[in-house]
């Protein structure tokens, strides 16, 4: 038997050794895991915003600088370019074009909402602003999208003369030709089985990847907000309104958003601590066709943002394949929504999440009749195209050309 033992040992001493070892090994695991993982979820919030990191802003800036300087050479040697156009306020180098400039302004919305986005990308998002404000100061023409922008905004907060904004409004979305089938006895039918079909394959992209696989064929009830999460969309708000009609109203809807909770914790705290993962479906990134199937198959589109530069797409947008709307009532969406019957139905008061409950709850039970309200509205903004605003643009350009050029004759 002692012989037996002896001629095993080389095979169980180093089992026993291994398992003793792997055990400790196990422990440690347990015990280094929180503190692993916790770093593993700073690098990844980090990568998901690149912008928040100080090396990687030094980066950029360096970088914007040193191709800022060769395309101000550049465009230095186009003469033959009589005017120029900026879509957006956040380069100032753009004020350096010695020839007529033109800058749009589409808002400035952290002047309204500075402790929202204080916590937003940290010094990156104070940058930005603190370049918009330097556009702006150095500009000579601006170009709006409402006039709410214009008078509230660049000439009251910034003092911008006047006569140097001009406003030019928004054509409309339209989603109807990504989800539009044709050559069936019901088109309609077929119509809403395709984008049933494309939202399956939109829920692969949610957050709550385990539950959404069990979703069938995309047949689910929902309202639907399309918005990227930042402090003036009033997603709170929005969360407030439907946990109160879920849970106490009774009103059995999911409640599809685009954005992606991780850029808002306070959006992803709210859904955990009120149970509703299984009820909020975050759909971040998704196409124009998984978009339009969303508006689609939505019973109703919400848009509950307190501020922005233009009257929202999601009225265009969600009507263009048949879905009514109920909205924030802001100056942007006042000035092109202008109907009071439209208005009295479809406008709640954003700071009020029970009177956007009440309007959400409405619009879901009242749907025929709002989208009967909607239509004529939504028809009469259609007859604007993108081309009217390209040649809008296109006067105002030709406009400053004709100006300078009167002035240095005079001179």
């Amino acid at each position: 038997m002692a012989g037996l033992f002896l001629l095993l040992a080389p095979i169980w001493v180093p089992i026993v050794l291994v398992n003793r070892w792997t055990a400790i090994f196990r422990g440690s695991v347990r015990r280094v895991t929180p503190k692993v993982a916790a770093k593993k979820n700073r690098l990844k919030a980090l990568l998901d915003q690149p912008q928040g990191i100080g090396f990687v802003q030094r980066l950029f800036a360096d970088m914007e600088q040193t191709e800022t300087q060769r395309m101000q050479r550049v465009i230095e040697r186009l003469r033959g370019v009589s005017a120029w156009y900026c879509p957006a306020a956040f380069w100032p180098a753009f004020n350096q074009i010695k020839a007529p400039r033109l800058m749009c302004v589409p808002d400035v919305v952290l002047t309204d909402f500075p402790v929202g986005f204080s916590s937003v990308n940290g010094d990156y998002t104070l940058q930005v602003f603190e370049n918009v404000e330097k556009a702006i100061a150095d500009s000579d023409n601006l170009v709006a999208y409402s006039g709410a922008i214009k008078w509230g905004t660049l000439v009251d907060r910034y003092g911008v003369d006047e006569d140097k904004v001009s406003v030019i409004y928004h054509a409309p979305n339209k989603l109807d030709r990504s989800v539009t089938v044709t050559g069936f006895p019901d088109p309609e039918k077929a119509s809403k089985n395709y984008c049933r079909s494309i939202l399956s394959q939109a829920f692969l992209k949610g957050e709550n990847i385990d539950y959404l696989a069990g979703i069938k064929n995309g047949d689910v009830q929902f309202l639907f907000y399309a918005s990227q999460f930042r402090p003036n969309k009033n997603i709170l708000s929005l969360l407030r309104a439907y946990e109160y009609l879920l849970r106490s109203r009774h009103v059995s809807l999911k409640l599809i958003l685009t954005g992606n909770p991780r850029h808002m914790p306070e959006i992803q705290d709210f859904i955990v601590q009120h149970r509703l993962e299984e009820e909020v479906l975050c759909l971040p990134k998704l196409s124009v066709d998984e978009l339009a199937a969303c508006y689609k198959l939505a019973t109703l589109a919400v848009n509950p943002s307190l501020s922005e530069g233009g009257c929202p797409f999601t009225f265009t947008e969600a009507l263009s394949v048949g879905t009514p709307v109920v909205m924030a009532k802001i100056p942007v969406s006042q000035e092109v929504l202008t109907d009071p019957v439209l208005q009295e139905l479809t406008f709640f008061d954003p700071y009020d999440w029970k009177d956007m409950a009440e309007r959400i709850q409405w619009g879901v039970a009242n749907r025929e009749k709002l989208l009967a309200v909607q239509l004529p509205t939504y028809e009469q903004l259609v007859q604007r195209t993108w081309q009217d605003v390209v040649n809008e643009h296109l006067d105002i350009l030709d406009r400053m050309v004709s100006q300078r050029g009167a002035a240095e004759g005079i001179s």
